[in-house]
């Protein structure tokens, strides 16, 4: 994966030898954390039918510049489409592309392909049915996500927020006015793939005139895709499908001469400067350097990590926001997504989802090039199990020199937390399962919603039970274990070995959050040891959920971390940072 910069967006560009390329233009806010594994694979296997294809960002969306309350966001998303088909002439050289659009991308690519001339097809996946469809889905998504967390605190004026991304209500509206039919007949006669997440469609409903081939597929296990981040599955028949329809329209032979320079690209803002960045060896790791505009930092930067299966820019682009509030605050920052996340390569091995301790040599990894970059010390920053990860690099690296935790589920796995994490997954599946099933159903009204409001209720009713019964598990398995049998638990000492070698530890917690429970485990009711630790620091979040979705929270964040990082000693720690000890990972 090749990183570049154009049109105030990131993009990352899969190289491959063909006189034919393909641009993806993905979906947007909760649909993009879900889909950027997906379509990142897909971009793997174009790649290697021959096709160099190029995934890239919004304008106010994941790593580009701007937000969401920009005028004209419609019209500019359609506009990148076009800018990243001439990035991707180009860089590669090719003559013209197969357009690849996603969910918000399926509405958008046939407009952005009018009037072009180096269109050589088009796949629309999982295409809503029109503009009007999608704002529908967006209201109903907000309504069960977002309504229970709002606050007087949220700072949006207008607008929708949805899994707490904003949509404004000048891009509502232009988003219902979005027809795709019309769109489509606007085109002259192209080759397509229509993939269907809903009823099946005819040709003559996609296209009335009936020119060009078209195909219609059924998108299988849409709904397993989608569900959540983390809970998700990959639905590789979809993948093979859509990578077969690609090979056909590939043109072998070297595209032509490439105008790529080797240099980096940076992305720059109004008080940062952005780099986006692929760490070797394999399995490469991909993330966004972010670094204070015209100035230089006096504190030490920090590398942010996924939380759970969330890629880099963050659930609720929170990631992004903190990253650029820190470099405003004069703070660098690296995000990443851990190898089998995100953008980033798949481990070589076969690894445990998330937990694997084989991930904190990756995190070295990227210390190691953070040391290169100029940067001998570091802070970790994670939530969930990307706080387990950075807990466990710092012990094991000393040039970590701070570590924030944010609702930690995990500080010692066993058999009881996999056992958990399947039971997350298998409601995470079963949630979308009622949800396709009501869709299937073309249900409306009052009493289809508080029907699949009961069973949505029953299934949350029936996980919380299995929680509860997990929870004891796991108490009961860390009291056998031998060091909790001789009153000295690991976890406990491991924390205080690292507050000892004067790691300063924020430890950031949603009020009511399963991590609390988690804490009292191995620190003693209300986590008494760990706030009485020299060294740490607790932040309870109100009306707050796992993921940080509201405003309120995520700024409350953004706030500590700038006051933990704050430039205190790290100076003074950067020379002692360099006698770097990287004992084994694995806990002891």
């Amino acid at each position: 994966m090749k990183p570049v910069v154009f049109a105030d967006t990131i993009g990352w560009l899969n190289e491959a030898v063909g006189k034919r390329g393909v641009v993806i233009a993905g979906a947007h806010g909760h649909e993009d954390l879900c889909s950027r594994r997906f379509l990142r694979l897909l971009s793997d296997r174009a790649a290697a039918a021959g096709l160099p294809a190029l995934l890239f960002d919004y304008p106010g969306c994941g790593n580009a510049a701007g937000d969401h309350s920009t005028t004209g966001q419609v019209e500019s998303w359609i506009a990148s489409i076009g800018a990243a088909i001439d990035r991707l002439k180009r860089d590669s050289g090719v003559a013209d592309v197969v357009l690849v659009g996603f969910r918000l991308g399926a509405l958008l690519a046939p407009l952005a392909a009018a009037g072009r001339n180096d269109v050589a097809g088009l796949a629309l996946l999982a295409p809503p049915a029109s503009g009007k469809a999608y704002v529908r889905e967006m209201t109903v998504m907000s309504r069960m996500i977002d309504a229970p967390l709002v606050s007087g605190e949220t700072g949006f004026a207008e607008g929708r927020e949805v899994a707490g991304f904003r949509l404004s209500d000048e891009t509502l509206a232009d988003l219902a006015a979005l027809d795709r039919r019309q769109s489509i007949a606007a085109l002259p006669s192209l080759p397509m793939l229509v993939a269907t997440n809903g009823k099946p469609l005819m040709v003559a409903e996609i296209r009335g005139d009936g020119a060009g081939e078209v195909s219609v597929t059924a998108f299988q296990d849409y709904h397993l895709l989608m569900c959540d981040p983390t809970a998700n599955r990959i639905p590789v028949a979809m993948l093979e499908r859509c990578a077969g329809w690609l090979s056909t329209l590939s043109i072998a032979g070297a595209g032509g001469t490439t105008l790529g320079n080797g240099r980096r690209e940076a992305l720059c803002g109004p008080h940062y400067i952005e780099e986006p960045v692929a760490i070797g060896p394999a399995p490469l790791i991909c993330g966004v350097l972010c670094r204070p505009l015209g100035r230089t930092g006096a504190a030490d930067p920090v590398i942010l990590l996924n939380a759970g299966g969330v890629p880099h820019v963050g659930w609720a682009r929170g990631t992004v926001e903190a990253a650029r509030e820190l470099a405003a605050a004069g703070v660098a920052s690296l995000r990443i997504d851990l190898p089998g996340l995100g953008l980033s390569g798949d481990p070589q091995e076969e690894r445990l989802f998330l937990y694997d301790m084989r991930a904190g040599a990756d995190i070295i990894r990227a210390i190691d090039w953070m040391e290169k970059a100029g940067f001998p010390s570091v802070g970790l920053v994670g939530t969930c199990s990307g706080a387990f990860q950075a807990f466990h690099a710092a012990r094991a690296d000393r040039r970590v020199c701070r570590l924030t935790m944010i609702n930690p589920l995990c500080f010692a796995w066993n058999s009881s937390y996999a056992l958990e994490l399947a039971v997350w997954k298998a409601y995470g599946t079963s949630r979308a399962g009622m949800g396709r099933n009501r869709q299937a159903d073309g249900a409306e009204g009052t009493a289809a919603e508080t029907d699949w409001g009961w069973k949505s209720l029953a299934a949350r009713g029936a996980r919380a039970l299995v929680r509860r019964a997990l929870e004891a598990v796991k108490s009961a398995l860390s009291l056998l274990n031998p060091a909790s049998l001789s009153g000295r638990g690991r976890v406990e000492r491991w924390m205080r070995d690292l507050c000892g070698r004067g790691v300063p530890v924020l430890m950031v917690t949603s009020e009511g959050d399963l991590s609390l429970e988690e804490i009292a485990r191995h620190f003693g009711p209300d986590g008494a040891r760990l706030a009485a630790m020299p060294g740490v620091t607790r932040v309870m979040l109100p009306n707050a959920d796992h993921t940080l979705t509201s405003h309120h929270a995520r700024r409350t964040v953004i706030a500590r971390l700038i006051e933990h990082g704050g430039g205190r000693g790290g100076a003074a720690r950067r020379g002692a940072a360099r006698a770097t000890a990287k004992p084994s990972l694995l806990a002891s």
